[in-house]
């Protein structure tokens, strides 16, 4: 075993250890900054602060498609980040039945739904119900629904705040305890916010007044909460997920000013905007789209940072029999590059560290990646995350030094 090619401080953040191996390019394994680094230094400047006992939180956005919403890379990045405080208590961020809608789900939480349940998501044209910060709405729709959470110990919530509205008439969630109490129900706002008696990793939610075909409660995620967090990190990824599939979530921003007002956005959309032959990929377009999700989101904070994480080398199929490997995949690197010197941002060269075009069959012979040339297998996510954790931890350390 061996940390990748640089030394870390003893003073700053300590690096995670990486397996040497031939088919990662270590180095192209750092942030770039095409016009900067001063908003990255007031993000370390805050970080630094916090881990020098001041009060607040850090918000980490990680934003992208099928890579976010397997939970996998994002997961190993919320535990490498917590590693920063780990005297401060955890926050999982943002959580969504995934499988009430009969779609993947992240492991390291679990909802197991009864009942009928609908689903909407940020990939069709027209929603039928508004969406938000998780892309999707998971829609009770029959009296015996309910959802059933539990979350790994470290992420134990004190509260728990429901994201949702009824529709049809009148309805609320109502939560019960693993002592089978009720909790009282607190509006703050538009949501339903639970306070437990004592720290809880697990509860059953309910949902009263529902009626089949008549009332039912579209639900666009839970938020737990505890005090005295360090960093909270919130996955929003939905399977197929382009640029224009969070356009089209028209409460992306106000439950992010809600919820997160984020500090650093990690953006991993891309893959399949570009999922196109180079003809037909619209580069400028690309860019546009990407500028509106930006400035709406600094519309909740001017200061967020952002990181563009670049495509991960693919496949692209041209017909029934034949695939090649896409040609986009520089196009979004240098169009990546192009925004984050426009906002001021970071680039993690992901094509690059993967080893260019054609380096994904290395990453499938190596048992990291699916053999659809597309995904990550578990280890090959695990390993993406590590690689990007080094690199801010490198840059990091520098700054500090």
């Amino acid at each position: 075993m061996l940390v990748s090619s640089w030394t870390c401080l003893a003073q700053g953040l300590e690096c995670v250890e990486i397996a040497d191996s031939a088919i990662v390019n270590f180095e192209a394994n750092r942030l770039q900054f095409p016009a900067g680094h001063h908003k990255f230094e007031a993000l370390y400047r805050k970080m630094e602060h916090l881990r020098r006992g001041g009060k607040g939180t850090v918000n980490i956005l990680h934003v992208g498609g099928s890579h976010v919403q397997a939970g996998v890379m994002s997961h190993k990045l919320r535990c490498n980040f917590s590693q920063m405080m780990p005297e401060r208590p955890q926050s999982r961020g943002l959580m969504f039945p995934f499988r009430a809608i009969k779609t993947n789900a992240p492991k390291d939480y679990e909802f197991s739904a009864s009942g009928s349940w609908k689903r909407v998501r940020c990939l069709d044209r027209m929603p039928s119900h508004p969406l938000g910060l998780s892309g999707a709405v998971a829609e009770a729709c029959s009296e015996d629904c309910s959802l059933t959470l539990s979350v790994d110990e470290s992420f134990a919530f004190q509260r728990l705040r429901i994201i949702g509205e009824p529709i049809g008439g009148e309805c609320r969630p109502l939560i019960i305890t693993a002592e089978t109490d009720t909790l009282l129900l607190e509006h703050e706002g538009s949501d339903f916010l639970f306070t437990f008696p004592q720290p809880t990793n697990e509860c059953t939610i309910i949902f009263e007044g529902l009626e089949h075909d008549s009332i039912s409660f579209a639900l666009r995620g839970v938020w737990p909460e505890n005090d005295e967090v360090g960093i909270t990190y919130t996955g929003s990824g939905i399977n197929g997920a382009s640029v224009p599939s969070w356009l089209r979530c028209e409460l992306f921003t106000q439950e992010l000013n809600r919820l997160c007002p984020p500090d650093l956005v990690i953006f991993g959309i891309g893959i399949n905007d570009a999922n196109t032959s180079t003809a037909k990929f619209n580069v400028e377009t690309f860019k546009e789209n990407y500028r509106q999700l930006i400035n709406s989101i600094l519309s909740v904070n001017p200061n967020a940072t952002f990181l563009f994480i670049t495509n991960n080398d693919c496949w692209l199929r041209v017909s029934r029999r034949r695939r090649v490997f896409n040609a986009n995949g520089p196009v979004v690197e240098k169009a990546m590059t192009e925004l984050a010197r426009e906002f001021d941002g970071a680039v993690f060269d992901q094509f690059q560290v993967m080893g260019g075009l054609g380096s994904s069959s290395k990453w499938v012979k190596a048992g990291l990646m699916n053999r659809d040339h597309v995904h990550f297998l578990e280890a090959g996510y695990q390993l993406m995350a590590d690689l990007i954790y080094n690199a801010f931890v490198q840059d990091y350390n520098d700054y500090i030094r």
